[in-house]
């Protein structure tokens, strides 16, 4: 399997069995976390990505979820951004080059 075949599989897994717990728990967890796990996918994967990750938003009763992305498409399907860049850069620091 190719990287990016890799990640989708593993990405797929991790959000079935969140949604399975969701099911059996007597907890109920509003919040989902992940972080840049879409780098190694193609461009059209990385929309599958971001439909399946608002499909398991909708199936597991979350309310949000917060990620981490250098893709400029995935961020652009998100509800909201933060850009920590624009932030560091309007509190007057120094860029790193």
């Amino acid at each position: 399997m190719s990287g990016g075949e890799r990640v989708w599989i593993n990405e797929c897994l991790v959000r079935a069995v969140a949604l399975y717990l969701a099911q059996i728990s007597e907890r109920h967890y509003e919040t989902l976390f992940s972080d840049e796990a879409d780098g190694a996918l193609d461009p059209e994967r990385k929309r599958m990505f971001g439909a399946m990750k608002r499909e398991v938003l909708r199936l597991g009763g979350y309310r949000r979820e917060f990620f981490v992305s250098q893709t400029p498409e995935l961020a652009g399907m998100a509800d909201a951004v933060i850009d920590l860049e624009a932030l560091r850069m309007d509190a007057g620091a120094v860029p790193v080059e």
